[in-house]
Parts: C-alpha cells; sequence; structure tokens
C-alpha cells in the first residue's frame, strides 16, 4: 500500500529521506532524523531545497545539535552526492517499480538523465527485465516531473554512463567457475 496524495507530508518526508539514504544518493550526515527536523522547519520541502541548503548555512548553525563543523560537513557531502553514479540518481528518484537493479540496466541503456527524458514507451519494453508496468512508470514519471528533472540538470547533478563497447570483449557471454586456491 502506498499514498496516492502526491502532496502528503508523510510521503513528501519519506521521498526525501529515501533520496539522502546510503542505497540512493548515500548523502552521509543527512540522516532520517535531520530530514525529519530540517523539514519541519521548512528547509526542505523537496529535493532541490537540499541542495539549497548552502543558502541557510548561518541559520543552520544556529539548530541545537549543528554547529559551524557539522554544518559544513553535511554542506560538503551534499555537494559530494552531485557525483553520484547515474543508476544511484535514478534509484534516489523513487519512480514506482524501480529499484537498484532496474536503475542499473536504465542507465546502461540511456546513459543519462536527457536519454530517460527522451525514452519511449517502445525504447524501454525491448529492454530485458523491462515489462509493461515499469515502462509505463518510467514514462508517466519522467512526463510528470519534466521540470523537476531539468531543475537536477541545471544545479549540476546530471550524471553520464558511458557506454562501453563490449563486442570482442575475451569473456563477454561467458561465465567462469574456479575451483582451488587462487593466490
Amino acid at each position: 500500500h502506498f499514498c496516492v496524495n502526491k502532496n502528503c507530508d508523510g510521503r513528501i518526508l519519506a521521498s526525501l529521506i529515501y533520496f539522502a539514504s546510503k542505497p540512493c544518493m548515500n548523502i552521509e550526515t543527512l540522516g532520517e532524523k535531520l530530514v525529519e527536523d530540517l523539514y519541519r522547519r521548512n528547509y526542505i520541502k523537496n529535493i532541490i531545497d537540499i541542495y539549497n541548503l548552502k543558502n541557510y548555512k548561518d541559520e543552520l548553525m544556529q539548530i541545537e545539535g549543528l554547529g559551524e563543523k557539522s554544518v559544513l560537513t553535511l554542506l560538503d557531502n551534499i555537494e559530494k552526492s552531485k557525483l553520484n553514479s547515474l543508476d544511484k540518481l535514478i534509484t534516489s528518484l523513487g519512480i514506482r517499480f524501480v529499484g537498484g537493479k532496474v536503475s542499473k540496466i536504465l542507465a546502461k541503456e540511456f546513459g543519462s538523465l536527457k536519454g530517460l527524458l527522451d525514452a519511449k514507451f517502445e525504447d524501454l519494453i525491448v529492454i530485458r527485465d523491462i515489462g509493461d508496468s515499469i515502462a509505463n512508470s518510467v514514462i508517466n514519471y519522467f512526463e510528470e516531473n519534466i521540470d523537476f528533472i531539468n531543475n537536477l540538470i541545471n544545479i549540476g547533478i546530471n550524471p553520464i554512463m558511458e557506454k562501453i563497447d563490449t563486442k570482442g570483449l575475451l569473456f563477454e557471454g561467458k561465465s567462469i567457475v574456479l575451483t582451488g586456491k587462487l593466490e
């Protein structure tokens, strides 16, 4: 079960916590409790607000439990998260039916957020492990969130996955089993 109200405080808060979590953007020091506190204090109401926290550095230092060092570390970790891989970013978006495995497939296939924005249902459905539900979910997400995706790109979150030509590689498509000792 999940809440269908996109403006539900619980749903928004859960998406912010998920975005910052280790399997997603892995923003160290931005844990669940701090996200809840910053949300309650109206510093972050959406994902883009996380990246705008740098504008509130002095105010954040006034929050009990946050000193200069912890705020600077937090802001540094937020900036570092911009360098995460495309599959981590796709996972962090919280697209229905799209977890870590599917995110890796999409990142490998499309190579960038722009590539995913331009993807059509027909492009998705031919990919192994992508069915109708996932394809529809991805298409709907990017159609409904085009402004948000463009804002991510504008603030510098635009990882690109380079495609590697695997043709002619010695072990391409082969399984290797090792038994015994390997030194």
